[in-house]
């Protein structure tokens, strides 16, 4: 195919008209192709996976996947409140570097306009938010004092999932836990070493005040809870109190819209006369924007979803 740019005049491509001594510049019809297979749908996350934010901006280069044909570039928070600029480094069609600031949005996807054919470096932004691991504590007030088996449940039905309400059997001896701190001490090496409550969270014990801290910074959970069922054992706990307050990392993810590069610089979006979506014109015809400076701002914009099912089709003027 010929570009805009390289088309030339009086090179043996003038044809004549009806109107005597005039001639004008002789034109084609190109047709692009894209199938299917290398037009699946819009992806938050196709680039670059989820990425932890922190409190100084990163640069990614490994990771990085490209889509199959140039394709304007798609960011996407994990939480409210994120605000920073995503630079997106690459290139175009004709492998000319290009960059674009993409500013996030929150959990609402925002997207580019430029199309990129490989993306070489992501700079992400810094946090908006400072992640905590959500704590709960329960203080014992009261030693052992006849020797049983007692049961602690832990309720988190957002981080334990499917195990919320896990119970774990302490063994207490009434010459041997003769202290609140005793008593404690032998429910949190319960609780560590129970495998569904220790894989999610760490327990540990100061002068008879246990806590339970999650391992990792995630949303908050507000049906986290310790529960003591003491029996005839003696021991005693105040009531399951809430700590410090779950925060996730800020993360963004990156991946591609659903503008389509095309491979011209277009004077007009006219040029484009003909816009075929799953080999059919669309009710409602996607939009062509056109640029003849920069070909990575000519894109086609299709007005249904690609899906990875539909080819497009265009047939351009050049």
């Amino acid at each position: 195919m010929y570009s805009m740019a390289a088309y030339k005049h009086n090179f043996g491509q003038i044809i004549t008209t009806d109107a005597e001594g005039v001639s004008v510049d002789r034109s084609f019809l190109a047709h692009y192709h894209i199938p299917a297979a290398n037009a699946p749908a819009a992806s938050s996350d196709g680039v670059l996976a989820a990425t932890n934010l922190g409190t100084v901006a990163k640069s990614i280069i490994a990771g990085i996947k490209n889509p199959a044909v140039p394709r304007n570039i798609r960011i996407d928070g994990n939480v409210s409140g994120i605000t920073g600029v995503v630079k997106i480094t690459g290139t175009n069609f004709n492998g000319e570097v290009i960059t674009e600031d993409i500013t996030a949005n929150g959990i609402t996807a925002k997207d580019g306009n430029l199309a990129f054919k490989f993306i070489t470096k992501i700079d992400l932004p810094i946090q908006n938010h400072t992640p905590a691991a959500q704590t709960e504590t329960i203080e014992v007030t009261n030693e052992c004092t006849n020797t049983e088996e007692i049961s602690v449940a832990v309720t988190a039905t957002t981080l334990l999932g499917e195990d919320s309400g896990e119970s774990v059997t302490v063994p207490l001896d009434s010459t041997v836990h003769t202290t609140v701190t005793l008593v404690a001490a032998a429910v949190v090496e319960a609780l560590n070493e129970n495998e569904a409550i220790g894989a999610v969270f760490e327990a540990s014990n100061a002068e008879g005040v246990i806590t339970l801290a999650a391992k990792e910074p995630a949303a908050n959970d507000s049906s986290l809870a310790i529960a003591f069922t003491a029996g005839t054992s003696g021991v005693t706990v105040g009531s399951s109190t809430d700590g410090t307050t779950g925060v996730p990392y800020d993360q963004i993810s990156v991946g591609w819209g659903d503008k389509f590069g095309i491979p011209y610089r277009l004077y007009a979006d006219e040029l484009v006369i003909l816009k075929l979506f799953g080999n059919a014109v669309e009710g409602t015809e996607g939009t062509v924007t056109a640029d003849v400076a920069d070909i990575e701002k000519n894109v086609y914009d299709p007005n249904g979803s690609p899906d990875g099912q539909n080819d497009i089709d265009l047939y351009i003027i050049v």
